[in-house]
């Protein structure tokens, strides 16, 4: 029985940590700053689609970051 709760202890911990990982991309124009845009700075991920597409569409290009 411990080995078991022990064995999902392990599970949840390693699945939480995975979850807790939040994209971010970088994006990057000729003759200007480049910028970081993160999913955790935003309330969800529409959000988050929208600033990368309003970057895009000002001439930024997005890439992921790692």
């Amino acid at each position: 029985m411990k080995q078991a709760f022990f064995l999902f202890a392990i599970i949840v911990f390693i699945s939480s940590s995975f979850t807790s990982c939040k994209r971010c991309q970088v994006c990057t124009k000729p003759n200007s700053n480049e910028i970081r845009v993160c999913e955790k700075d935003y309330n969800s991920n529409t959000e988050y689609g929208f600033a990368i597409d309003v970057y895009e569409a000002g001439g930024y290009d997005c890439k992921n970051s790692l």
